[in-house]
């Protein structure tokens, strides 16, 4: 009797763990999809058409892609046509905007007009990299740091000095997008 007893026991205990098992499970399945159905369609990077952070915002210019999502107040975009322009842009927290200025004189970029944008005003550098590919960068300050756009460009047959008047023609096409919280 005892083991027809511990037997049954085994058997309800094992039966009523099946059945908690599935209902669960089922309860499990039907969160999952009602998650899934509340949550908003993710934009592919490259149709964004802008991009924010909790301190500022660009719109992606007309012929302009973006390249990145916003990651730490950093994006990228990318332009399709000569002189295939990358501009990355940047908040830098802990860096002075006289340090930027201290560290483009470093790398001999040559001082251009500042530019005054939606308010604000922007320092102006153009330089070189290390492999003579031209770039302009510009800068203004925010707070003990600054935010930061540098425009490079991609391989083309166009000489340097059109490629320099085509990023700072960029920037500013940049620059007048980007908004600020």
């Amino acid at each position: 009797m005892k083991k027809a007893l511990f037997s049954f026991a085994i058997l309800a205990v094992a039966a009523a763990m099946v059945s908690c098992g599935n209902k669960s499970a089922q309860n499990t399945e039907n969160q999952d999809s009602v998650a899934v159905a509340a949550e908003p369609e993710e934009v592919p990077v490259q149709d964004q058409k802008e991009i924010a952070s909790d301190i500022y915002v660009i719109k992606v210019p007309e012929g302009w892609k973006a390249r990145s999502r916003m990651v730490n107040n950093s994006c990228n975009l990318g332009l399709g046509e000569a002189p295939f322009t990358t501009a990355a842009l940047n908040v830098e927290k802990s860096e002075s905007l006289d340090k930027f200025k201290e560290t483009r004189a470093k790398e001999n970029c040559k001082a251009l007009d500042n530019v005054t944008v939606n308010g604000r005003e922007f320092v102006v550098y153009e330089g070189e990299n290390q492999n003579g590919e031209p770039f302009v960068a510009a800068a203004t300050p925010m707070g003990e740091g600054h935010f930061r756009a540098t425009l490079y460009s991609g391989a083309c047959q166009m000489k340097k000095d059109e490629i320099k008047a085509a990023l700072t023609a960029n920037l500013q096409t940049i620059l007048e997008n980007v908004s600020f919280k």
